[in-house]
């Protein structure tokens, strides 16, 4: 097995709307986007997060974009102006708690 970053394999992005966080990942291709899939679940992703962002994690899967949403609905307590997280684009950092993930491949 080898050790590969999640961000040498994908791109990502961030947003909010109200209280809700919203990660995407892109995979640059299909064997990184199945790579992904089967490897960043729910249980994974919300275990990253949750070192500093509470609550559930959802997961969308857009096969067609090669890309994985994540949704932290209960991430932004009051939303991004009331929330006591830093900073007021802190979300926008989440998204590297994704793309610095190390996951483990076949080859």
């Amino acid at each position: 097995m080898t050790a590969i970053r999640v961000g040498d394999i994908a791109i990502g992005r961030a947003g909010d709307k109200g209280s809700v966080l919203d990660l995407t990942l892109v995979a640059r291709d299909e064997a990184s986007y199945a790579l992904l899939a089967r490897t960043l679940t729910v249980d994974a992703v919300r275990t990253a997060l949750n070192r500093v962002v509470p609550g559930p994690v959802l997961r969308y899967e857009i096969p067609g974009l090669r890309a994985l949403k994540y949704v932290a609905p209960e991430a932004l307590a009051g939303g991004v102006y009331a929330t006591l997280r830093p900073g007021l684009h802190w979300q926008k950092a989440a998204i590297w708690l994704l793309l610095d993930l190390t996951i483990e491949t076949d080859g």
